[in-house]
């Protein structure tokens, strides 16, 4: 069940959206990926599974003719720049651009906005958040203001976190955010809500990701009314 609502959820986010391309226009178009695995966490132990995910999805996002930068177990400066350098790439790529974005990891949310936790982040209290962790809506709102043909973002990040254990309790889970016009974005668990901690390799929907990753990004435009944010719940 859980490998059929993650396919269900990235065709219902992404086809939508926009007009079926030609296979003409697919070849002409600049497809660019930004694919983290954050696992070698210094506080409450490594991920099992982050890396391995990344490294699934930037292998199809290669195999799908996307210029893949991949990178793993970054600290917070390290973090920062690949946003930044990411930023500025799909500002040099043109308007017939496909940018996706996929993070596994530790994700926060805190006040109505979401956070990426890199691998160094000392995070104590909650009003430790914004300054040791990635706030992803500085990146992803310069990206939607590019009006490229699509912009894809995929947390794969709302997970149980050993963060912030004195004082007030962090909601569990990711923030349900309202998404910037010409954007689009998945979780991996309904906000508000964690994903299980699986044992094996690779999770469910990783596979199912890639699977779709292929078929449906190849059809993907952004209309002019904007995106729409679709979460599910994984099982």
């Amino acid at each position: 069940m859980p490998r059929i609502r993650m396919l269900i959820a990235l065709l219902f986010v992404l086809i939508p959206l926009g007009a079926i391309t030609t296979p003409g226009a697919a070849n002409a178009e600049t497809r660019i990926a930004l694919v983290i695995g954050n696992a070698a966490y210094q506080v409450g132990g490594p991920l099992n599974t982050a890396a391995n995910d990344a490294g699934l999805i930037a292998q199809t996002l290669q195999a799908a003719g996307f210029d893949v930068v991949g990178a793993r177990d970054l600290d917070q400066d390290s973090l920062r720049h690949a946003f930044r350098d990411f930023v500025e790439k799909a500002t040099g790529a043109g308007p017939d651009t496909v940018a996706f974005v996929y993070v596994s990891g530790y994700g926060l949310q805190l006040e109505g906005e979401n956070y990426f936790v890199p691998i160094d982040a000392k995070i104590a209290h909650d009003s430790d958040v914004p300054s040791e962790a990635l706030r992803i809506s500085d990146y992803s709102r310069p990206l939607a203001a590019l009006k490229l043909k699509a912009a894809i973002v995929v947390l794969d990040a709302a997970r149980a976190n050993p963060f912030a254990k004195s004082g007030p309790p962090l909601a569990g889970g990711l923030a349900l955010v309202d998404p910037e016009p010409g954007l689009l974005v998945a979780f991996n668990s309904a906000p508000g809500t964690v994903a299980p901690l699986g044992s094996r390799m690779v999770p469910p929907m990783v596979p199912e990701i890639s699977w779709a990753i292929r078929p449906v990004v190849r059809q993907a435009r952004i209309g002019k009314n904007g995106a729409k944010l679709l979460s599910r719940r994984t099982r």
